[in-house]
């Protein structure tokens, strides 16, 4: 918006101030030659005259003789009744005509020496007044439509931007997501687009997910479900007490498991909102990581080595939140303890880009194809089957890192030969 109102008050002081000077040289030189030209004739005429008739006796009978021949009119004044200021007195005492001008008329005025009096040709107003009010009239409409085609050359660009952030608004609201704007750096309302088109690509992933989530509800529900109905019809059907106790464990069993399914929903559903708030203070990162390898140690998960020797440089400093930083570390730990064979290790340094955390197992690996996939929620490899989870770890892994501006990749390890996760923190 900030570039929008610039142009138009760029183009609009613009116009104003290059039309206006332009139109005002334009008359200014109008009136110039008017004012040089357009009495030389009356002039020369009054300056013959004036010669002639201070020469003659019988001035006044010509003078009559004129009036009846001419339009235009000519009349003796004597001197004593045509007072000057100083500054014109001069001038004409040495014989210069003299224009005046009234409402009415202009007079060219000439001085009669003999006869002591001043001889003046009367021109109408008339048909001068006339032409510099049609001059006038040019001139203004000039001006206005001047700043008008300024206005449309302006709006030209905004209304096409306009009509295609209209059409494609039309065409994505029709169910087409894959409509985005083509930005160009002229227009003048790049930002709105630019927000469009991140509005667009959110609610395109975000409908995306909601279809997978779907899918892998329905899907992962349907197992327990079903071992919920066998286990109840089979529960009414027998009267043995160890049976009972059987089909009543496994019934509970069930139910945990979708309870588990609800809650990591639920979990997931929390890092969706957008109203998180992360509180990003200075964070010891190998402090953090030492903290979860502890936890991992102490817990039954704990079946396979983890090598800490990466984590040396203890000040090592990230910008985040401790609790999702802490639950982006244990899903990274947890994903590899699943499929790692016997090590784990963890490292970290600091890069020119920033802080960088590798954590990488010596498992089966990942095939390239597949590694993108495994960022979005319910997804897992093809090799992951047989391993308990619901694909949601690493979407979790993603989300954080993506508040925290951290960029998340997945490689294969040189050393270990199994997969390599790879979180870079900015500076």
């Amino acid at each position: 918006m900030k570039k929008l109102t610039l142009t138009l008050v760029t183009a609009m002081l613009t116009a104003i101030i290059f039309l206006g000077w332009g139109i005002d040289n334009l008359f200014n030189e109008y009136q110039r030659k008017e004012g040089t030209d357009e009495f030389a004739l009356h002039k020369q005429l009054i300056t013959s005259l004036a010669f002639t008739l201070d020469k003659i006796e019988n001035v006044e009978q010509f003078i009559s003789i004129w009036q009846s021949q001419n339009q235009q009119q000519l009349s003796l004044t004597p001197l004593a009744e045509f007072p000057l200021p100083a500054s014109l007195q001069q001038n004409f005492s040495q014989g210069q005509p003299l224009i005046l001008e009234s409402e009415d008329f202009i007079t060219v005025n000439q001085l009669l020496p003999s006869k002591q009096g001043v001889l003046s040709l009367s021109v109408a107003q008339t048909t001068k007044q006339h032409d510099i009010l049609t001059i006038q009239i040019i001139l203004t409409t000039a001006f206005y439509s001047g700043i008008l085609l300024c206005a449309f050359i302006w709006i030209y660009p905004l209304i096409k931007r306009l009509q295609l952030l209209q059409k494609t608004a039309k065409a994505f609201g029709e169910g087409d997501l894959s409509q985005r704007i083509h930005l160009v750096n002229t227009s003048y309302i790049v930002d709105i687009e630019n927000e469009f088109n991140n509005m667009a690509e959110k609610i395109a992933i975000l409908l995306e997910d909601n279809k997978l989530l779907c899918n892998a509800v329905s899907h992962d529900l349907r197992t327990p479900l079903a071992r919920l109905r066998f286990g109840i019809e089979a529960l009414s059907e027998t009267n043995s007490p160890q049976n009972k106790e059987k089909y009543v464990k496994h019934l509970s069993r069930d139910i945990e498991e979708m309870e588990t399914l609800v809650g990591v929903l639920l979990n997931y559903a929390r890092l969706e909102q957008k109203m998180v708030k992360v509180q990003r203070i200075p964070l010891k990162v190998n402090k953090l990581l030492h903290s979860a390898v502890a936890s991992f140690a102490s817990s039954e998960q704990s079946l396979v080595a983890i090598d800490t020797s990466g984590l040396t440089d203890s000040n090592l400093s990230i910008l985040g939140d401790e609790n999702y930083l802490s639950m982006l570390i244990n899903n990274l730990l947890t994903n590899a303890q699943q499929y790692a064979a016997k090590k784990i290790t963890i490292s970290t340094q600091s890069t020119d880009k920033g802080v960088m955390l590798c954590v990488c197992d010596d498992g089966p690996g990942i095939a390239p194809n597949k590694r993108d996939e495994l960022f979005k929620p319910f997804t897992r490899g093809d090799i992951q089957l047989s391993h308990k989870g619901y694909g949601m770890g690493l979407a979790i892994v993603h989300r954080v890192a993506l508040w925290h501006g951290a960029q998340v990749s997945i490689s294969q390890s040189d050393e270990l030969g199994g997969a390599q996760f790879t979180v870079l923190f900015p500076q």
